[in-house]
């Protein structure tokens, strides 16, 4: 027989939560409180620690990483030597934009189509699936 016959239902519902978290990973946690307490759970903040990590790990393998990490270095040697003409050259290019406008030329539709036709994209969401599966998701 089951022992949650003897137990009251606000027992059962601490159980059932306990259980939950559990399963979720988190092994020493206690029983999450209704209304919420110090000792809570918070499952979307380990949601959000799974997005980041599929985010840094697809922009970790994207083309404009490799460049980025090449400029880096350059771009802040070139900003302590000449902090104005940097200035003076961002300004210009943020008026070039406003000016041109290129956000026009591209359409929205195509840019979906493009992202969904990437192997990118099928890539990261093979890598959220397969991370979903894995035990220690929310450690």
């Amino acid at each position: 027989m089951n022992d949650n016959t003897a137990l009251s239902p606000r027992e059962r519902l601490a159980n059932s939560r306990q259980a939950i978290v559990r399963q979720m990973g988190h092994d020493t946690a206690t029983a999450v409180e209704h209304g919420g307490s110090a000792d809570e759970i918070d499952a979307s903040a380990s949601t959000w620690s799974l997005v980041k990590q599929t985010a840094l790990s697809w922009w970790q393998g994207h083309p404009a990483s490799l460049a980025l990490d090449f400029a880096q270095p350059r771009m802040e040697r070139f900003a302590q030597e000449h902090p104005v003409r940097l200035l003076a050259i961002s300004a210009g290019l943020g008026a070039a934009a406003v000016l041109f406008r290129p956000w026009r030329l591209i359409s929205l539709t195509g840019l979906v189509f493009a992202a969904l036709k990437s192997s990118e994209v099928a890539g990261l969401a093979s890598s959220l699936l397969a991370s979903g599966t894995r035990s220690d998701r929310f450690r």
